[in-house]
């Protein structure tokens, strides 16, 4: 079948995409360890893309447009920039880099007689995977006088993790590529991250500036968040400015649970975009979940398991169950269209059109097939058994679908696995069954799945709306920019860390070199120090959550008049679901009274105003970062969460 030519994959739209993708790599990096201000690429809805498409279609390119017509960028070749932005957002912070950095070198500079980390699990790491050279680590965490960096100590495991991390990324992108057209044409999910986007994207004919600058409301959502901001920044700067504070923590039925309500204007944007079924079950199954954290502490019913990231273990294996069959089930509902896709990349049925797709159906499914085995074999050669190194990719993909599904569907921005691979595995089936090479290979996981805040998949789904909406012809071509995009931002962001823990001392950096870099090791030493079977209390949870969440989508799914979407049940219990909880219902409120009383032309005119709203909050995070770049400022963050 005869594939028409991309429209905006241009020669100038890619180069400025690749540098955009430097920009993004390098910059987070700085702005992360250096200033230590907004984080601008730490979650799902990224930022910094976001405010890179501000500037380039609110100023630059209007200004270039002015100068000279010929030089103004199309609406397509302003879409290729933003994905490759997008793209090379999940690179630099919790995506890769922020954990890789410091967990490849973590054990070996803070390894004591007293945690007994040598002993306990440093000889069954192979030599491959991380640095050898003591020297060259502890200069690189207490900073080296003459500014030298030790590359031939980096190279080698750099190198080695490499294929592993392509294998990843590829993977990521072939199965939204599989899943694109169910989740897009068949179930029409909302994308609400992407509405601001693809508003500021679209143009006019004739017109330099996005009709949504023409829209009074529009900036009055930006001013809002912006406002704000600058009193939040500026009380930083001048303690006589006053403070905005924006969340606070209420003790919640006898102090057994802690509410945490948190004004996020970015949240009530987002928010706005959602059905009204699915912002209700978000905020209502987040104040049930605190219900039941607190019923359980009153009885006295817990768990003496620890994890990362995780506060009630045993309302974690309850959203675990619940994630995978939110997955499962999923893949039933799209079961027909899986059929197609694969008819396609075996038989190569000709009656089957994927010429609209990033990758042709038969290279989706074998880089996945291929990719997912050699993920496989690479995670057997850590210290995994065959076995073992299968369920934890299984897990991963779960939690990496399910989250993206809740992404794209429900609007989350902030939000995490309940729990990662890692602890999954040890608490399923315990220490013994692992072994302890096993146990140390799951440590380094933590790597590419432990808090999953961000990561490709996500933004590739999203990536993957945005092209349909605004690039014509082929899309083959966005493959190649958005690896190009990794691969820049992956360099760039390596680099600048290591050169900033040479120049400055690691653990003068960033907290990823103090508190987080101990989360995999501690995770380790605490299970080879304390050895545990299978938690059984914890598959109970686990067949109760995955029970629960069928009953009520078979519900959602039969009785169409039921007001509760269960889509936000796996993360319902979070604290992080905990911070967006008011935001959500504050918006889930204003969108009924509206569409109540002033129907559906209402809600449209409503649209620039919350639009407004996550553009004013995430440029004014953008804002002070650079005002603080050159104040010499630090540690001044605008719209942080709570706990972060």
């Amino acid at each position: 079948m005869s594939v028409r030519p991309s429209e905006g994959v241009t020669r100038r739209a890619f180069l400025i995409g690749t540098a955009a993708s430097l920009f993004v790599g390098v910059g987070v990096i700085y702005g992360d360890n250096v200033i230590r201000g907004s984080r601008m690429a730490q979650d799902f809805a990224s930022p910094i893309a976001l405010l890179l498409l501000f500037v380039m279609v609110a100023v630059l390119n209007p200004l270039i447009g002015w100068l000279r017509r010929s030089w103004y960028l199309t609406t397509a070749e302003i879409t290729l920039v933003y994905i490759m932005a997008l793209a090379a957002a999940t690179i630099p912070s919790m995506g890769l880099t922020s954990f890789f950095i410091p967990y490849l070198s973590g054990a070996q500079y803070y390894a004591t007689p007293e945690n007994r980390w040598a002993n306990l699990f440093m000889g069954h790491v192979p030599d491959w995977m991380v640095p050898q050279d003591t020297k060259a680590i502890q200069d690189f965490y207490e900073g080296n006088p003459h500014g030298a960096i030790a590359w031939d100590a980096w190279l080698p495991p750099l190198i080695a993790w490499a294929p592993f991390l392509l294998a990843l990324f590829l993977v990521m992108i072939a199965g939204m590529v599989i899943l694109r057209r169910q989740w897009m044409n068949h179930e029409r999910l909302a994308y609400p991250l992407m509405q601001p986007s693809l508003a500021m994207i679209a143009q006019e004919k004739g017109r330099l500036l996005s009709p949504l600058f023409s829209c009074l409301p529009f900036w009055i959502g930006l001013s809002i968040p912006f406002a704000v901001g600058c009193f939040i920044a500026l009380h930083d700067y001048d303690p006589s400015v006053p403070d905005i504070p924006l969340y606070t923590s209420l003790p919640f039925f006898h102090r057994t649970a802690l509410l945490i309500p948190h004004l996020s204007f970015a949240t009530i944007g987002f928010t706005y975009f959602l059905s009204r079924d699915i912002s209700l079950g978000i905020w209502l199954l987040n104040l049930i979940a605190k219900l039941q954290e607190s019923a359980l502490r009153y009885m006295g019913i817990t768990s003496n398991e620890s994890m990362e990231w995780v506060t009630v273990p045993l309302l974690a294996h309850q959203n675990m169950g619940a994630m995978t069959v939110f997955v499962l089930w999923g893949l039933w509902m799209g079961r027909r269209h899986l059929r197609t896709v694969f008819r396609k990349a075996f038989r190569g049925d000709a009656q089957i059109d994927d010429s609209d797709e990033m990758m042709s159906y038969r290279a989706a499914v074998f880089t996945l097939l291929g990719g997912g085995g050699f993920m496989w074999w690479w995670l057997c050669q850590t210290g995994l058994a065959p076995w073992s190194a299968g369920l934890t990719l299984f897990v991963a993909f779960v939690l990496f679908v399910g989250l993206t599904r809740m992404v794209t569907e429900g609007g989350f921005f902030i939000t995490r696995a309940p729990m990662n691979p890692g602890n999954f595995m040890v608490s399923g089936f315990g220490v013994e069954a692992l072994g302890s090479h096993g146990v140390a290979a799951l440590g380094y996981t933590f790597v590419w799945a432990g808090e999953l805040r961000i990561f490709l998949m996500a933004a590739c789904a999203n990536a993957l709306k945005i092209a349909e909406q605004h690039i014509r012809g082929s899309q083959r071509m966005l493959l190649w920019a958005m690896l190009t995009a990794i691969l820049v931002s992956a360099v760039g962001s390596v680099w600048m860390q290591v050169a900033l823990g040479y120049s400055y001392g690691a653990i003068n950096l960033s907290g990823f070199f103090r508190g987080l870099v101990h989360y995999p090791f501690n995770f380790t030493a605490r299970n080879l120090l304390n050895p545990t079977g299978p938690v059984w209390q914890g598959w109970v949870w686990t067949a109760y959550g995955g029970g629960l969440m069928g009953l009520l989508m078979w519900f959602k799914q039969r009785y169409l008049w039921f007001p509760i979407h269960p889509l936000s049940l796996p993360i319902s219990s979070m604290w992080m679901t905990d911070s967006i909880m008011l935001s959500v219902f504050l918006s889930w409120s204003i969108k009924g009274v509206m569409l109540k009383y002033g129907g559906g032309p209402l809600y449209q005119k409503g649209k620039p105003l919350f639009i407004g709203l996550v553009v004013g909050q995430f440029v004014s995070m953008g804002f002070w970062v650079v005002v603080d770049s050159f104040t010499g400022m630090t540690d001044n963050v605008v719209y942080k969460l709570i706990y972060d």
